[in-house]
């Protein structure tokens, strides 16, 4: 019981830091007609996020979970991501009510490729929310 709940307040105090870094930009002036190249800028601050430039494997459904039937649902999996772009840690945020699905929500999110979050144009330790689907 006393590992989930600081399991837990790990969680809801990395979401807090999450949210707080993604609000942060936005207490600043936007911009005066920024242009594509500018949004790429080193200088500019982002929060960690998925590698979109590299393909990421989709969940698999084993066939115990393809037989179980209604084997459905969504799995939020937050995810520490270093200064390096490398996972350090994966929670399941919100569990789809099998331990099988959030399981394998979190096996699927271990193999896929991370950018760090820039702070003042340098990378950045960060965090990223993954939904992943089972239908």
């Amino acid at each position: 019981m006393k590992s989930k709940l600081s399991t837990l307040a790990a969680c809801v105090a990395a979401m807090i830091l999450s949210q707080a870094a993604m609000a942060a930009p936005s207490m600043q002036d936007p911009p005066a007609a920024a242009t594509p190249a500018a949004s790429d800028s080193t200088s500019g601050d982002r929060p960690a996020s998925v590698d979109e430039d590299r393909p990421q494997p989709a969940p698999r459904m084993s066939p115990s979970l393809k037989n179980a039937g209604g084997a459905s649902g969504s799995v939020v999996v937050m995810v520490q991501v270093g200064a390096d772009g490398k996972a350090k840690s994966f929670h399941v945020m919100m569990s789809s009510g099998s331990k099988q699905l959030d399981d394998e929500a979190v096996r699927t999110a271990k193999s896929w490729s991370y950018k760090p979050a820039i702070k003042n144009g340098a990378p950045a330790d960060g965090y990223v929310q993954i939904p992943i689907n089972f239908r």
